[in-house]
Order: structure tokens, then sequence, then C-alpha cells
């Protein structure tokens, strides 16, 4: 049974049962087969009435498979509900449906209470019948919509009385609602100041095992790098190019909280985060998220590690669309001091948040490593990212 029943019977049903019998012993005395009929029938229809909201239900299946698709704001979507009943016929009934307020139906009867949404939708299914009901929506705003609830209200045929079904199984049908990007400047400005393996224009250091060329020798250029064979060929000496590289990934540290509670600056952390993400996917460049809202594992806080391509910016985008103001967080100190432990650091760090003074500390010891800082701010509608002030004596260190 995928169904809790609750079954509210019409106090009038009792009453017309009573009505019933003292109509079948009234007959026997007066000997009267008009009222031992009317009797009977009274019976009859209390006993069905009965026995349908009893039963009714017993055989309806609905198809919860786990479904969870993606949207930007304003996109248009469905969800779609798939019934089966093998019972009772149920007629006339009425199908309400809760989900978060992420999504909104594009049409129909429905009502916002408490970042909830209900639609009425009217119900009714034959016996061994099937059908697919289609609730289309509009994305209206960033985050996870659920279908928390589903509830069937059955009234019987003569009116004494109601089934309420509700589904009792998780339900497994989701919608994600991507954020808003904004504009954030000065995101070209990371660098790093040690080597690595990825290809920049702008990088000191190269890579003396892969020559990508020659050029006409300079009297600046070291005699080692000489090219004799290609000097040969064009009568006048040439030199050994190098393709150019640098160590290139960022990690993204938000801090969503605001003292005790998350930040109300959720929506501009969320989806200047989102801004960062698609630069640096276009860009081929590896990123990582640590976000200090609660996880189950191993690492404590929502952690990416260092990744790029589409999957994994997609995976980033789901994160950002399921945090939430009720999301439960871990102090933005021990997330940092997990990191700095456990995980593999990157050569650019971008703070998005409030910065607390502890977090500093850590903050001191990342630019004391030789790692580039950023900080993430607001002007306005947009945001920009400037190197991370800290104090005269943190400043010092990383000079």
């Amino acid at each position: 049974m995928q169904w809790k029943k609750v079954i509210i019977e019409d106090r009038f049903l009792s009453i017309l049962s009573f009505l019933g019998i003292l109509l079948l012993i009234a007959s026997f005395y007066i000997n009267s087969w008009l009222i031992f009929g009317s009797g009977l029938m009274v019976i009859l229809i209390a006993a069905g009435n009965s026995y349908y909201l009893t039963h009714i239900g017993e055989g309806l299946l609905f198809e919860n498979i786990r479904e969870r698709n993606r949207f930007f704001i304003g996109d248009q979507g469905e969800w779609s509900l798939k019934f089966a009943n093998y019972g009772l016929p149920i007629m006339k009934g009425n199908l309400t449906i809760y989900f978060d307020d992420a999504v909104t139906p594009a049409f129909g009867e429905f009502h916002i209470h408490q970042s909830k949404v209900d639609v009425y939708v009217p119900f009714s299914l034959s016996q061994k019948e099937k059908i697919n009901i289609k609730i289309p929506f509009t994305a209206d705003k960033r985050g996870m919509s659920r279908i928390r609830k589903l509830e069937l209200h059955i009234p019987h045929f003569f009116g004494f009385g109601d089934t309420i079904l509700e589904f009792k199984d998780f339900i497994n049908i989701e919608a994600l609602v991507y954020p808003r990007t904004i504009n954030v400047r000065n995101i070209d400005k990371h660098k790093s100041l040690r080597p690595g393996s990825s290809p920049s224009l702008f990088s000191v250091f190269e890579d003396n095992m892969g020559p990508v060329g020659t050029r006409d020798y300079l009297p600046a250029d070291s005699f080692n790098r000489i090219n004799w064979k290609a000097s040969a060929r064009r009568m006048t000496l040439q030199t050994k190019e190098f393709e150019r590289i640098t160590e290139s990934g960022a990690v993204f540290f938000v801090n969503v909280t605001d003292g005790f509670s998350v930040t109300a600056k959720l929506e501009f952390l969320m989806s200047s985060i989102a801004e960062m993400a698609y630069f640096f996917q276009r860009a081929n460049i590896p990123f990582s998220l640590c976000m200090n809202i609660r996880s189950a594992g191993t690492t404590p806080f929502t952690y990416i590690p260092l990744g790029t391509g589409k999957d994994h910016l997609q995976k980033l985008l789901d994160i950002l669309a399921i945090a939430d103001y009720h999301s439960p967080t871990i102090p933005y100190e021990k997330m940092l001091f997990f990191y700095k432990r456990h995980l593999p650091s990157a050569p650019t760090m971008m703070h998005a948040g409030d910065r607390t003074a502890g977090a500093d500390l850590y903050f001191r010891d990342f630019g004391r490593d030789g790692l580039q800082l950023l900080e993430l701010q607001k002007h306005e509608e947009d945001a920009f990212l400037e190197p991370l002030k800290l104090s005269k004596k943190e400043v010092a260190v990383n000079e």
C-alpha cells in the first residue's frame, strides 16, 4: 500500500443505518413489503457507502521514478505524474500536489503559502486504467523544487463522507533552477607565481621539453637556445621557442553565513560564483568549490575537487541551486582548517562572503605559500574581484 488512508464518514450515515434497521423491524410488525424494501435499500446504501470508503484506493499505484530536471530562470517545464488503478473506480476525486515555489504553475488554480505551492487537479480513474497528469510550470527563481506531497480526496457517490489518500513514500521528482548570473569584473586577473602544465601567453615559465618553433636570434638570447639545424637552413641564427606554461586552477571559498544564520546576500554569492564558473569552463581552467554548508561523508562541508568540463560545471551549478536559507552550516574557519590539512590547494583562491578574523589567519598562511588571494566584492548590481586585503602584519608576510 503506497497510500496512507484517512476515512471521514458523515454522521448522517450512522443515523441512516439505524433508520434502516428500524424500518426492517417495523415491517415485520405491520406486515408491509414496501417498508421492508425501503429499510433494506437504506441498509444496502449505507453498507455500500462504507465499503467504498474503506476499500477505495487499494489498487491505486503511483509511478515513483527518480527524475531530476534542470532549468534556467524563465524556462518552461512540467511535472509528469503517472497513475494506474487496479481497484475500485475513482470518480470526481481531487488531487492536490504540493511542491516548492522555485517553480510556479503556468496556469490553473494554485496557492502559495510559506514557500510552498499547492495545485488542485480533478482526478477520475476507472478500473485498470492508466493516466499521465502533466502540470506545466515556469522556473521563477533559483532553488530546488521537489514534489513534497500528493493528497487525493475521493468523495462518495451519495456524499456521505470522503476518503483521503496521502502518498506516504519519499517522492523522487525534482526540478533544479540554476542561478541567474551577474557580471564579475577582473575575473581574468587571476595568475599563478608557480610553474605548472597549463599553456599561458603571459607566464614567465617555459616547457623546455617541447619547443614549438623558432624565431630570429636576438643578442639577449642564451647561446644554448640556438637551433643549429634551422640556422643552417635559413643561413641566419634561429632561437628555439618554447611553450609558456603556468600552474592553473582556482578554488572558490564561499562563506554563506553571517554570524549565526545564512547571509542575506546568498543570491548575490550564488550568481557571482555561477558567472565565474562559466568563465573558467570556457577557458578550460580547472576550478573547485568549498562552501560551508554541512555535508555527509569524509568532507564535512560542500566540496567539489578541481576539475573542468561540462559535467564538472553542471555538478557545481546543481549545488548552487540546492543551497538555501535553511541549509545547515559549519563555521567558516573549520572549513578552511580542514581544507589546509586534508585537501590539495589551487594556485588561486577566491573568497566570497563575510570574512572573519579567524579566516584571515588561514589566508595569511595561504599567501605565505605563494598563492594568489582574491576577494569578491559587490558594487551596485555587479561584482568585482580585488586582491584580498589583510592586516599590515599579514600584508608584510605576503610581500
